[in-house]
């Protein structure tokens, strides 16, 4: 039994383009007419689609909350907001991402451009009609994190009207939008700024009282003052008791010198020992006994004072902010490309569906030519699937004639 040579790739495509080329006007047949079929329908048959394209920015971020001034001053951290039921607006994108696609617009395009007649919908649904529509409109981030909206139709002037359209209504909802959402936070920051007001006149009130029964205004400022006072007391006491001693000595008791130097001391003694015990209020001085207690509750008094002050302020800021954003009718959605009326076509594809088609078309008479001369030889060989081939091809015979 002779051994066959293996047979090289330049062989196999050698024999492919032999066997296309003895059916040469099949080949061409197969090829040429897809191909012209495909030319009539891309040229005259199918109807071109257009894409008009615009370019909006994101909403403008929020403005600066002022949580994290708050939080500073008093000496929190960034977690405060929580304790006032704000929270940061992050949301914005997806609003207008919601709105674009909101059935809503969609249907107001569909209704004031007829796009019913337009598309010749023939459906029952008014879901298919907005499906179909849907299929037609596009809105998506680029690159630039910008957003892109776009519209295709068979007419480019109508797109252009649509997507105009779309954008003037899609500003106008996102308008109204943060419009109830600052009216909302406005009432909430109202609430809010009323109740502590109401507060904070308590707290007044009651730090007013607190002062005036205990006489205690200024801790730091009386303590060193009731100090200074009390060590003014206590030298000018020693020093008449040296006098006193000296006066003794020199005199003895019953001298005049010495009666006015015990009636000093006497004096003396009686402004230190008013003055330990807390009776020399009236005129700012403390009792040292009680100062520690006084001064934690002045302390815990002022420091909640503080507090409302501070939140005073920012709830009145985050007011007044709420009712101009409320009274604010600008364009938040600013278009950097407007929609124009572009008429170059984006469908169908005559360049790629022409070669597609010949590619297919080569490649499917390629199979078949090669088949038909593989069941030539294998018929001249008289081989079992040439056999097979010839049952088959009897059956189809014999229907044929039947029919």
């Amino acid at each position: 039994m002779e051994k066959q040579e293996p047979v090289g790739l330049i062989e196999v495509l050698l024999r492919i383009l032999s066997n296309d080329l003895k059916h040469f006007k099949l080949c061409l047949f197969f090829v040429l007419l897809p191909t012209i079929t495909v030319f009539i329908l891309v040229m005259w048959v199918i109807n071109p689609t257009y894409r008009v394209t615009a370019v909006i920015t994101p909403p403008p971020a929020s403005s600066p909350n002022v949580l994290s001034g708050f939080s500073s001053m008093l000496g929190m951290g960034s977690g405060v907001g929580s304790l006032l039921g704000l929270t940061d607006n992050n949301d914005d994108i997806g609003a207008v991402w919601t709105i674009f696609n909101s059935w809503q617009l969609h249907n107001q395009v569909i209704e004031k451009y007829h796009l019913k007649e337009h598309y010749k919908f023939k459906g029952k649904f008014h879901a298919d009609l907005l499906k179909e529509f849907r299929r037609n409109f596009g809105f998506e981030r680029n690159k630039e994190d910008l957003f892109s909206v776009s519209i295709e139709d068979e007419d480019y002037k109508l797109a252009a009207e649509m997507l105009r359209f779309m954008l003037a209504k899609a500003d106008s909802a996102f308008n109204a939008f943060k419009t109830s959402q600052a009216r909302q936070s406005r009432i909430y920051f109202q609430s809010r700024l009323d109740s502590c007001e109401r507060v904070m006149d308590s707290l007044l009130v009651s730090f007013a009282q607190f002062q005036v029964e205990n006489n205690f205004y200024d801790p730091e400022v009386q303590l060193e003052a009731t100090i200074k006072y009390m060590g003014e007391l206590q030298a000018k006491r020693e020093e008449v008791a040296m006098e006193m001693s000296y006066e003794k000595l020199n005199r003895g008791e019953d001298s005049k010198r010495y009666d006015e130097l015990s009636k000093r001391y006497r004096g003396v003694s009686n402004a230190l020992n008013s003055t330990l015990e807390g009776k020399r209020g009236d005129v700012g001085v403390l009792s040292l006994k009680k100062s520690p207690a006084l001064a934690v509750e002045y302390l815990r008094r002022e420091s909640e004072l503080k507090v409302q002050e501070t939140l005073y302020k920012l709830l009145r800021q985050q007011s007044e902010q709420m009712r101009l954003e409320e009274a604010k009718m600008l364009t938040n959605l600013h278009i950097l490309e407007p929609p124009w009326e572009n008429n170059k076509k984006v469908s169908p594809l005559r360049g790629i569906a022409l070669i597609f088609t010949v590619m297919v078309s080569s490649l499917l008479v390629t199979l078949l030519c090669n088949f038909i001369e593989f069941m030539k030889a294998e018929t001249a060989r008289g081989s079992r699937v040439a056999e097979d081939w010839a049952s088959i091809t009897r059956i189809f015979r014999r229907k044929s004639k039947k029919a």
